[in-house]
Parts: structure tokens; C-alpha cells; sequence
């Protein structure tokens, strides 16, 4: 929800707006730059997403063949994403300019449903990010294509390095080395901050030539902290129970608690307040860089420290609210990320009057698209995703003998994962 509320009002500005001096005047409140700069949160997709992969095959006790394994999980992880994702390019390529009209029919949906005409194959397979990267087709997208690259190399890290010690210290590394690298671009070739990419001008280009949207933000370069950081909290979640180590009985037990409790906030207030260390202005050449290479692995230290303490019984009032939200709501997500642009694009391609972007257009605007999203993800699941799953599964059973995909474990019950 919080990526549809940064969506709702990224979107505005490729309307018409009643004031823009106004609409200028906010950008720079707490709140404002909180919401611009949300979209670190996907940071914490990537996190997720290896640390769930590296967890599970970890915990298997024989190993396959290394093609295989890796062939195999690659292709779940596909039958996973692909029917869902392709369903909505194909919507987007075909009926989407045809379901309405409007002022600006044209330039928001008609334009892009040419992209998405013109480069529908890369997300077929998965290089919408590295292809026509000034393309946008559904710019969520770009997400998907990244994280899968990046799923990709954590397996074939995993696959060629699990069982050896040296493996912390070399995602420890790669952390460190991947952090500098993008410092070194951002300098090199003047990139610049998340909160400063996000700026109106280069909203209502749709970030086309611009260089920090393509090599940091949508590149599997600028979110490669993210993924090993995925990787190492799972390494060091396994290293602990392997030594039969207990956090709760260690010396400091209470010190590093509290850590874990206010990492969550600290990680939001992270998001909120880093833009101000660019400054009011295009902040100068080393303090851009900087910031463009670090602000993603500071919000990801902050998450990564939250959940070892949450997978350790650190308890605490987001972990509690995290752990009850039920299945049926995070089951649909998905859809909803796919669904809510096409959506809200064509909502404000088809008004007639200019919109008052403010705090109250925005909650509004964002409950409205919220609902109608999700809402629309439920046919979406029940009538591609999981009818795709099952004959997947069921063509698996009859034809293919039992394998080793690590990602049709289920998690151990017994251990206070993500509980």
C-alpha cells in the first residue's frame, strides 16, 4: 500500500494540477519527503525475497545436481511471476487505449500502451529494466525484472558456495564492494538521490534519459546491497541455530533488543529525513553521490536488524501487527502492484478538470485506487495465477520425479520465523 500511496501522488503530476505552488511548497515537508522517498520500502522486497531463498535451501539436508537445482528453481520461480505479469502487458498492450478516453488519453495511456507494443518481449524475459531502460511500460514493472536477475545470481551465490565457512565473509564483502561501486558511478557520471530523482521534471518525463533512474534505481547494480543483505541474515540466521545459540540468554540480550526494536522506526525516520542532507537545491557532486550510494544500504542495515531480532523473539508493536495480517490481503498483493498504475492512468487520463494535489486528494485518491486494485487482483488470482500454479504442479507430479527445489519447502513451523 505504501508504494500505490507514493504511486497515487508520483501520478499527479502527470495531470494537471490547480496549484503548483502549492504542490512546491509541500514536496519539502516531513511528510512529503516521507512519502517521495518511500520508495525505499522495495528495498525491503529484495531483502525478503533472498533471505526466504537462501532460508529454505539452506535447510535441505541432500543436495541435487547443480544445474538441476538451479534449473528447476529458476523455472518455479518464473511460473511464480510470469502468467500474472504477462496477463496485465498484454492488457496493457491491447484493450487498455480502447476501455476509455479523455484530454489526456493520448500522452498517458495511448503512449504507453505503444511501449509496452514495442517491448512487451522484454518482460518475457525479464530485461525490461536493461532493455529500452527510457521505455517505460508499466514502470512497477521494472521491480520484477530486477529482483528476478537478482534471484538468479543469490542462487548460483548460494549453490557454489553453501556448506563453506567463508561464506559470510564474502557476502560481507560483496555488501561493502557493490556499496563503494555505486558510490563510484553516482560520482563519476554526477547520479543523483532517490528523493532528488523523484522531482516533477523528471515525473512528467517519465524518468527517460535519466541516467540515476537507470543505473541505481531499476538496475540490478543499485539493489544488489539489498539482495546479499537478504542472503547474509539468512546465512547468520542458520549459523546461530546450527551452534545452538539463543539470543535471549547471551550478555547484552537486553542492549541488542532495543536495537531491533527501534531499528523498524529508525529505518522510517531514515526515509524520511536523509533528503534533507541534500539540501533545499540540486545538492553538490560528493554529497550527491553519497547519498545515492548509501541511502539504500543504511535503510537496509535498519531492516536487516529489525528481523534478526523479530525471527529471534524480539517482540515488538510492528512485529505483532506485521504477524496478523492475515494471508488473503498479502496473497494479493502481487496483482494489486501489477494492477493499481493501468488503474490509477487511466483514471486521471479521463478527467476533465485539473486535480488539487494535496494531503487530503492523496488519502483519498490512495484509498480509491487501493480498494479498486485489490479488488481487481482477486479475478486476477482466481483466473490466471493460481489456475497457472496448479497445472504447473500437477504437470510436475505426473511427469517429473520428486527434485530438490528448495522453494517448494514450506517453512519449519517449529522455528520463530517471521511468526
Amino acid at each position: 500500500m505504501s508504494v500505490i500511496l507514493e504511486h497515487v501522488c508520483w501520478l499527479a503530476n502527470l495531470s494537471y494540477i490547480d496549484d503548483t505552488r502549492n504542490m512546491e511548497m509541500i514536496r519539502r515537508q516531513p511528510d512529503a519527503m516521507l512519502m517521495t522517498n518511500s520508495t525505499l520500502v522495495v528495498q525491503i522486497f529484495f531483502v525478503m525475497s533472498s533471505f526466504l531463498l537462501a532460508y529454505k535451501l539452506l535447510r535441505l539436508k541432500s543436495r541435487g545436481p547443480f544445474f538441476t537445482t538451479f534449473l528447476e528453481t529458476m523455472i518455479n520461480r518464473i511460473i511464480r511471476i510470469s502468467p500474472s505479469h504477462l496477463m496485465v502487458i498484454w492488457f496493457a498492450s491491447s484493450w487498455w487505449e480502447r476501455v476509455n478516453s479523455g484530454p489526456l488519453w493520448t500522452p498517458l495511456v495511448e503512449g504507453e500502451a505503444a511501449v509496452c507494443r514495442k517491448k512487451w518481449w522484454t518482460h518475457l524475459l525479464f530485461i525490461n529494466n536493461l532493455v529500452y531502460p527510457d521505455d517505460k511500460c508499466l514502470i512497477p514493472t521494472w521491480y520484477l525484472a530486477a529482483d528476478m536477475q537478482l534471484y538468479a545470481a543469490s542462487l548460483l551465490f548460494l549453490l557454489l558456495v553453501r556448506g563453506r565457512r567463508t561464506a559470510l565473509l564474502l557476502l560481507s564483502g560483496l555488501f561493502v564492494a557493490f556499496t563503494a561501486l555505486n558510490f563510484t558511478f553516482a560520482y563519476l557520471w554526477h547520479l543523483i538521490p532517490n528523493f532528488v530523482l523523484h522531482r516533477p521534471e523528471s515525473v512528467r518525463t517519465s524518468y527517460g534519459g535519466e541516467a540515476s533512474f537507470n543505473v541505481l534505481y531499476q538496475s540490478p547494480l543499485g539493489n544488489a546491497p539489498a539482495a546479499i543483505g537478504g542472503l547474509l541474515l539468512a546465512l547468520i540466521h542458520r549459523e546461530m541455530k546450527d551452534r545452538g545459540v539463543c539470543l535471549s540468554q547471551q550478555k547484552g540480550f537486553q542492549t541488542f533488543r532495543w536495537f531491533c526494536i527501534c531499528a523498524a522506526p529508525a529505518a522510517v525516520c531514515w526515509a524520511g529525513l536523509s533528503p534533507l542532507i541534500a539540501g533545499p537545491r540540486l545538492p553538490e557532486r560528493l554529497t550527491a553521490a553519497a547519498l545515492a550510494a548509501l541511502e539504500r544500504p543504511v535503510f537496509v542495515l535498519l531492516v536487516l536488524t529489525a528481523l534478526l531480532g523479530a525471527i529471534n523473539g524480539v517482540k515488538s508493536p510492528w512485529r505483532t501487527w506485521l504477524s496478523h495480517m492475515g494471508a488473503v490481503v498479502p496473497r494479493l498483493s502481487f496483482g494489486a502492484l501489477l494492477l493499481h498504475l493501468p488503474l490509477n492512468k487511466a483514471l486521471l487520463a479521463s478527467r476533465i478538470a485539473p486535480i488539487q494535489l494535496d494531503r487530503s486528494h492523496a488519502i483519498y485518491e490512495w484509498f480509491g485506487v487501493g480498494v479498486i486494485a485489490y479488488t481487481a487482483a482477486i479475478p486476477l488470482a482466481l483466473l490466471v495465477e493460481f489456475p497457472a500454479l496448479a497445472l504447473y504442479r500437477e504437470l510436475r507430479r505426473v511427469t517429473v520425479r520428486p527434485t530438490l527445489d528448495p522453494t517448494h519447502e514450506k517453512l519449519d513451523k517449529t522455528e520463530p520465523v517471521l511468526q
